[in-house]
C-alpha cells in the first residue's frame, strides 16, 4: 500500500502523466450511474481524476481500496471516504481495487446543505483535505444534528425552480431575478451565500446535469449539448471536463452508456442505473 500511495502522491503533485503501477488508472471508472432530483449518484469501481471543481457537494465512500486526495494547496491525504464542498478543486488517484459510491448533490437540496453543514460544524478550513475527511466521520446519528436550521430564501428557491424552464435559453442573472421579483445583485449574492457558487457555475452545473439527463434518454452528445445551452460540444466537453476531470466521452463509457473503442461492451460490465420516479 506504502508504494502506491507514494506513486499516486507523486503523479497528483506532477498534474500529468501516465498513472503509477497498480492505481485504478490503468483501469478507470467502471459502474452504473443514478439520475434523481438534486443527486448523480455513481456505483461502482472509482477511478483517477486530475484537478477540477464541481459546482456540487461531491460526498465519496468507497468499500474497497483507497484514494488519494490533494487540495488547492498541495496536501495529499489517503482516505476511503471525504465530503468535498462546492467549487474546491482537488485531484484524485485510486487504487486498483478502489470501489464505492460517489454522490454530486445540487447545492441547493438538503442533503447537500447538510453535508454543507458537516464541513462548517468541523471548524477547519472546508478548502482543505483534512476538513474533507473529518466531515465524512460523521455517524448517521451526528449528522442528524447537523441540518441546517435556516431554509433558502424564497426567491432563491424560486430561481432553482425556474432553472428546468430556462436551461435550455441563455438564462442570465438578469433574466432570473426578473422572473423571481428580485434584482439580479441580491440574487447573485444569495448564490453566493447560500449555495456557495456563483451564479455562472451554477448555471454551468445545471445545464451539465441537463446533458446528462438527454444523453441517459438517448440523445446524441451534440443534440444534449444544445439541448442544455451549451453553444457546441467542445463547449459541453470544456464544461465536464472542469467540473468532473473526465470528458464527456469518457464519463459515457465509465457508465458503460458508450462502449471502449477499443473492445465491445462486455454482459458482465455493471448495468448503468437510469433516473427513477
Amino acid at each position: 500500500m506504502t508504494s502506491v500511495v507514494e506513486a499516486g502522491a507523486r503523479r497528483l503533485h506532477a498534474g500529468a502523466g501516465a498513472p503509477p503501477p497498480g492505481t485504478a488508472g490503468t483501469r478507470g471508472w467502471a459502474g452504473g450511474l443514478r439520475i434523481d432530483p438534486g443527486a448523480l449518484t455513481f456505483t461502482g469501481a472509482i477511478g483517477a481524476a486530475p484537478a477540477h471543481a464541481h459546482a456540487a457537494v461531491q460526498v465519496i465512500d468507497l468499500h474497497h481500496g483507497h484514494m488519494l486526495l490533494r487540495d488547492t494547496a498541495g496536501t495529499t491525504r489517503a482516505a476511503t471516504a471525504a465530503v468535498i464542498p462546492t467549487g474546491v478543486r482537488h485531484g484524485i488517484v485510486t487504487t486498483a481495487d478502489a470501489a464505492g459510491i460517489m454522490r454530486l448533490l445540487d447545492p441547493g437540496s438538503t442533503a447537500a446543505r447538510t453535508a454543507t453543514a458537516r464541513l462548517r460544524d468541523n471548524g477547519g478550513d472546508p478548502a482543505t483535505v483534512d476538513t474533507w475527511l473529518a466531515a465524512a466521520r460523521y455517524s448517521d446519528d451526528e449528522a442528524g444534528h447537523t441540518a441546517p436550521s435556516d431554509d433558502l430564501h424564497p426567491a432563491l428557491a424560486r430561481a432553482l425552480a425556474a432553472a428546468a424552464d430556462l436551461v435550455h435559453s441563455a438564462m442570465t442573472l438578469t433574466d432570473l431575478a426578473g422572473r423571481v421579483g428580485i434584482s439580479p445583485s441580491r440574487l447573485g449574492h444569495l448564490f453566493a451565500e447560500q449555495l456557495g457558487l456563483s451564479f455562472p457555475a451554477w448555471r454551468r452545473w445545471t445545464r451539465l446535469q441537463h446533458a446528462v439527463g438527454q444523453v441517459a434518454a438517448g440523445t446524441s452528445l451534440t443534440m444534449a449539448a444544445h439541448a442544455a445551452g451549451f453553444a457546441d460540444s467542445a463547449h459541453l466537453t470544456r464544461t465536464c471536463r472542469a467540473m468532473f476531470g473526465l470528458s464527456p466521452t469518457e464519463a459515457l463509457q465509465a457508465t458503460g452508456w458508450l462502449p471502449h473503442r477499443s473492445s465491445a461492451t462486455s454482459p458482465h460490465q455493471p448495468h448503468p442505473l437510469r433516473s427513477v420516479a
